[in-house]
């Protein structure tokens, strides 16, 4: 689908998202879960070291995949999936691996090309299930048609939309009754000026002995402190000082206020999960022996899970999975 044929927004959602992975992919970025290669063109991402990728999508991926075993309890290959806004096809990729059928829809139509050229030379393709990757609108294209999936995945994408009665029920209504929705997604309204206090602690803390990509002073002025707090707090809600997005036109439409009340609504819910408050903002940054890396990722994921449910942090992400009963 070209461009040319997208709303203004979603021209220019589709431009940036075309312009990062271009760039990614240029300097070595390999979207794949069990290919993935050491990345230092990342500099505090998960996609930086393979041990990062497992620890992080890896175990998104595998929520997600329980989630619909667990549930529908179907053969795999009886099982339609549709993942929308599917990037360069990883999570796509790997459930069809599961032999689940899959369809992976994004509206950048350089990330649909990449994801289709790894998935043409993927070494386990004669062993996963069906597998097309397509480019195009959500809510317009004449590829998705009604009552056509058992399950609708939205991993990191549905707060992008901002119309969320109408986004979710258009997913309903793509959904086969008893089928799922499953939305695996960043909360940003619920980044907390503690959680805010928390991460700039921590980075110090880091910082010691250069063991964080970068330097965080240890003030011991009031002012001083609360200042950086306060830059965190916008940078962890990706917003600049003015409440700006500084990622994409459409990033952050929605939060938690706006999602999970119509998830609710259109939808019966059968699993319900806080996820994580800081940990992704760290692994990636991590610089101490690789080693140390992957055992210190390993111990601030568990941390953040502890934190999170001791009630000490908000969680800034959530799984949910509803079914379509009607």
């Amino acid at each position: 689908m070209s461009h040319k044929k997208l709303s203004d927004d979603l021209h220019q959602e589709a431009e940036a998202v075309d312009s990062q992975i271009e760039e990614r992919i240029a300097n070595g970025h390999i979207p794949d879960l069990r290919l993935a290669e050491p990345c230092d063109y990342f500099y505090n991402n998960p996609w930086r070291r393979p041990a990062y990728v497992k620890l992080d999508f890896g175990e998104q991926f595998e929520v997600i995949r329980d989630s619909i075993i667990g549930l529908l309890g179907r053969k795999h290959n009886e099982i339609r999936i549709l993942e929308v806004g599917c990037g360069p096809g990883y999570l796509s990729l790997e459930l069809a691996r599961c032999g689940f059928d899959v369809v992976g829809l994004d509206i950048s139509e350089k990330c649909v090309e990449i994801a289709a050229k790894y998935a043409s030379q993927d070494p386990w393709k004669a062993e996963r299930g069906s597998l097309d990757y397509i480019s195009g609108d959500f809510f317009s294209s004449p590829n998705l048609d009604k009552e056509s999936f058992d399950v609708v995945v939205f991993l990191g994408a549905l707060h992008h939309f901002p119309n969320q009665t109408a986004t979710l029920g258009r997913a309903k209504e793509l959904i086969r009754t008893g089928g799922l929705v499953i939305a695996h997604e960043p909360v940003r309204d619920r980044v907390t000026p503690g959680n805010a206090a928390f991460v700039h602690l921590l980075k110090s803390l880091l910082s010691i002995n250069s063991n964080f990509y970068t330097s965080h002073q240890m003030s011991i002025d009031r002012e001083t402190l609360l200042n950086e707090v306060d830059k965190i707090y916008n940078s962890l809600r990706y917003e600049n000082e003015e409440g700006e997005k500084v990622q994409s036109i459409n990033d952050n439409e929605a939060g938690y206020a706006e999602m999970y009340p119509e998830l609710c609504r259109l939808f019966k819910q059968e699993q319900f999960e806080w996820r994580y408050a800081f940990f992704h903002e760290f692994i990636g940054g991590l610089r101490f022996d690789e080693e140390t890396n992957a055992k210190t990722a390993l111990f601030l994921r568990e941390m953040d899970r502890i934190l999170v449910e001791t009630g000490v942090l908000n969680a800034t992400e959530f799984l949910f999975v509803g079914r379509k009963v009607n």
